[in-house]
């Protein structure tokens, strides 16, 4: 049952993500023709290079702690 539920879970997380994301640009295209679009919108680059930075930052984290090679694996088995 668990593995049924896993597999379930990796195929429909990126379809509700899919979904999401394109009710989301549906939102922000309605406040960009109603001109009620946050300025914080306008960079969409930027805030998608400041998650990648942090994403890429919290699995360096999450490595040295998870894998044994040596220097790290504080939790490792």
């Amino acid at each position: 049952m668990r593995i049924v539920l896993l597999v379930l879970g990796l195929v429909l997380a990126p379809t509700v993500a899919f979904f999401l994301w394109a009710w989301a640009v549906k939102i922000k295209q309605d406040r960009q023709l109603a001109g009620t679009l946050p300025s914080w919108q306008d960079l969409p680059m930027t805030w998608l290079g400041i998650a990648g930075c942090t994403c890429a930052i919290i699995g360096f984290i999450v490595m040295f702690f998870t894998q044994d090679q040596g220097y790290g694996g504080l939790f490792a088995s």
